[in-house]
């Protein structure tokens, strides 16, 4: 990103720990939602897996 065009140097150095501030927020969110995505697909998985030993071969779970 282009640093701002700003003379007063510790305004800038605020807005620049804001944008630091900003970012690293973002990827902790992102990092959350992987998270729970993960678990969820992996629950998912072994729902699938368990249906499967239920049903006989040919019985159209899937």
């Amino acid at each position: 990103m282009n640093e701002i065009a700003v003379k007063d140097k510790e305004y800038r150095h605020w807005i620049n720990e804001i944008r630091g501030r900003y970012r690293q927020s973002q990827i902790k969110a992102a990092v959350k939602v992987n998270s729970e995505m993960l678990k969820f697909y992996w629950s998912l998985g072994h729902d699938i897996v368990e249906r499967q030993m239920e049903n006989t071969y040919g019985s159209g779970f899937f």
